[in-house]
Parts: structure tokens; sequence; C-alpha cells
């Protein structure tokens, strides 16, 4: 899924919301773009949770003192106002998404005939 997900950018992932700034605890709830299909979604989440795991304190290791715990739970909030990046796979855009836009604005994200298997 490596190119797809350079294919996608910055503008493909969550933005981050704080919650809570008081606490050794801070937590950046996902909030999602609005033009992400539901399977293009569920391919980041899991790509999320390997993140974290990979990104854990490894084994005999300590975490350094003064460093905040970071939790980033997964929402479903959404940013209607995020740029969708174009030239990817039509099941990769939200379909209701895509019938709110115009045939020019269509035309203008250059969608790919085919579809992207998530699957593999």
């Amino acid at each position: 899924h490596l190119a797809l997900v350079k294919d996608l950018g910055s503008q493909g992932m969550s933005s981050d919301e704080s919650e809570d700034k008081n606490t050794r605890t801070i937590s950046y709830t996902h909030v999602y773009p609005a033009w992400h299909s539901h399977q293009l979604g569920s391919l980041l989440w899991n790509m999320d949770d390997v993140t974290a795991i990979n990104a854990s304190v490894p084994i005999g290791k300590h975490k350094k003192s003064g460093t905040q715990l970071q939790v980033c739970p997964h929402s479903d909030k959404v940013n209607e106002e995020a740029a969708a990046p174009p030239g990817l796979p039509h099941n990769c855009y939200d379909a209701a998404w895509l019938m709110k836009l115009s045939q020019w604005q269509r035309r203008e994200l250059q969608i790919q005939d085919g579809d992207y298997n998530f699957t593999t």
C-alpha cells in the first residue's frame, strides 16, 4: 500500500484535535477528510494501529522522563474543508462526497478509472 500512501501525501492523512493539555496524557482525536471512502479510512486506521505498535517502547528500553504519553483515538469527526488529492482510484473517494461535486470539479480530480485493491 506504500504507493497509495505516497499518492495521498499529507492531504490524505487525518488531522489531529487536541482535547486535554492539563494532564500527562495528551489525546489527539483523529479528524478525517470528508472525501475519504470507508475503505480508504479503514486502511489508514489499520496503518495507524501498526504505526502505534511499532513506535511503542521496545523491551529493555526506558521511556524518556518528561515526555507525555500521546493517545490518538479514532472518531467519526469529519473535516469538510480538507483538500482531496487528485489522481486516486475511484474507490478512494467517498461516493456521497463525489456526488456533491460539479462535473468540472470531478474532472479536476482526475480520478483513475479502476478501483484500488484494498485486500492485498
